[in-house]
């Protein structure tokens, strides 16, 4: 999603210039990309249950995992158990069977089991209303303005300067390189899943069909982008990286959260049609294992 205006190859140190303002600047939803949805299921995987998510008012208490108690957890271990039974006693099974493995190992079941439960409902998800999308935007901002506010060590722009730009289209490969954000993500992973959840529930019952991406989206999405560009954070970056400086050490004094919510700002700000089909492309695109950071290029 960048946008360079004298056109052709960028020289590499703009190229890296612009990698850290992308990552920087989607930091808040790279959980959702680097959670995607996995190629194939595997035993035991979400994927194995029915594709029609049954709400069960009556559901007998969830069953949260010692050490996973946050609030964030417990609703969504409770949403799971309301909405889908049968996919939050596969889960329970699961859990079980690795009561004894750190906790990281843990919530790295749960995540992928959401992921699977996330692929098969797919098609759900894409028809999901857009007020759904909206408040996992104003959640996903208001995350980052307190983590701002509070002087979260997360927010420096310092731990994301030296990020290998490599690793954009490498799934795996980012991955890794986030790892070192996968505890301070995981309660937003467990709100955003929790949303995702509902998002589904609510499209079984009122689907929103869509058509695909148009060009005036394309161009709605390429105002965001120049939005960003215009940013008191972004600007100096670009003018470094245009002059070929190296702009290793205005990243670092970057925060990383106050940009991210400005982006998040910028994309709610977009028509309601053009966000929901965005939407839709992109879940489509990780129902298909195809969707990583690089896939907002094409807009």
């Amino acid at each position: 999603m960048t946008f360079d205006a004298r056109g052709g190859k960028p020289p590499a140190r703009r190229s890296n210039a612009v990698f850290a303002i992308t990552t920087i600047a989607v930091m808040s939803g790279a959980f959702f990309l680097a959670l995607n949805f996995p190629g194939t299921s595997r035993p035991g995987a979400a994927g194995q249950e029915a594709k029609t998510i049954i709400a069960a008012a009556d559901a007998g208490p969830a069953r949260v995992p010692a050490g996973l108690t946050s609030r964030p957890a417990k609703t969504y271990f409770e949403t799971l158990a309301h909405i889908d039974p049968g996919a939050s006693a596969s889960l329970d099974k699961r859990l079980a069977k690795a009561n004894r493995r750190p906790l990281a190992e843990q919530a790295e079941i749960v995540f992928d089991h959401a992921a699977g439960l996330l692929k098969d409902h797919a098609a759900d998800l894409a028809r999901a209303d857009t007020r759904h999308l909206d408040r996992i935007l104003v959640m996903t901002r208001d995350r980052l303005k307190s983590a701002s506010r509070s002087g979260n060590t997360w927010c420096l722009g310092s731990r994301y300067a030296d990020l290998d730009p490599s690793v954009l289209g490498d799934k795996a490969a980012l991955n890794q390189e986030l790892k070192m954000l996968e505890e301070p993500l995981r309660d937003y992973g467990f709100e955003l899943v929790t949303h995702l959840l509902v998002a589904i529930e609510d499209a079984e019952a009122h689907p929103v069909d869509r058509g695909a991406v148009t060009q005036a989206d394309k161009a709605a999405m390429q105002g965001v982008v120049m939005s960003m560009v215009s940013d008191p954070q972004v600007m100096p970056l670009l003018m470094a990286a245009q002059a070929g400086a190296d702009s290793r050490d205005l990243v670092s004094s970057l925060n990383a959260c106050d940009l991210g919510a400005t982006a998040v700002s910028a994309l709610k700000t977009l028509p309601q049609d053009t966000k929901g089909r965005v939407f839709a492309d992109l879940v489509h695109q990780m129902e298909r294992g195809g969707a990583d950071l690089t896939t907002l290029s094409q807009f």
